[in-house]
């Protein structure tokens, strides 16, 4: 990694640390600035829209991980009903290994910066996945939802649990897990 990479990572890592335990409004520029090691003027090099562009270029780092993530996990030589599985397992398992991230990607969703636009260009990197759903949802795999149903049932437990733990108010053992994971298969499955 170059310098040029270096200071730009410090600025997301920083700026994902800043906003998991202030919040949206409670994370300055100069404070993200001062953690990082960087002047502000250097952020505004990076992110020419200042804050705002910074958040939204940080959800599509984001969701590119967790989305990475999960196709990593998903052996497409497996039965359709298997690949299904796996997509809820990876994105459970996501979700509780990456506490800030998820706890970041839970306060975007309920924020202003949440809208159809960011959503469409992140649908993108869902190609594969929703790929995947719409041919299970066609055999007959799945219930008919909408993908946004579908994709709910998958994350939004997991998120809320994974949250859950990370402020101490459960402890996900992995025989929980486990059984966690059935549960939200059997919630999709015909």
């Amino acid at each position: 990694m170059n310098q040029i990479d270096d200071k730009r990572q410090a600025i997301l890592k920083t700026t994902l640390r800043l906003i998991a335990e202030n919040g949206f409004h409670g994370t300055a520029m100069s404070k993200v600035a001062k953690e990082a090691g960087v002047s502000t003027g250097i952020i505004y090099h990076y992110f020419k829209g200042g804050k705002d562009e910074l958040v939204l270029e940080l959800y599509r780092f984001l969701k590119g991980k967790c989305v990475g993530f999960i196709l990593d996990e998903l052996d497409i030589s497996q039965p359709l009903s298997a690949q299904m599985k796996s997509i809820c397992e990876a994105s459970f398992r996501y979700s509780l290994n990456h506490p800030m991230e998820t706890l970041y990607l839970q306060q975007f969703y309920t924020s202003p910066y949440h809208n159809a636009e960011i959503q469409e260009e992140i649908g993108q990197c869902y190609a594969p996945l929703k790929d995947i759903i719409e041919r299970a949802r066609e055999e007959m795999i799945i219930k008919d939802f909408p993908d946004a149903v579908i994709g709910s049932l998958i994350s939004d437990v997991a998120t809320s649990l994974a949250q859950k733990q990370a402020v101490g108010l459960i402890e996900l053992n992995e025989e929980l897990v486990d059984s966690l994971i059935g549960a939200i298969w059997e919630a999709i499955r015909r």
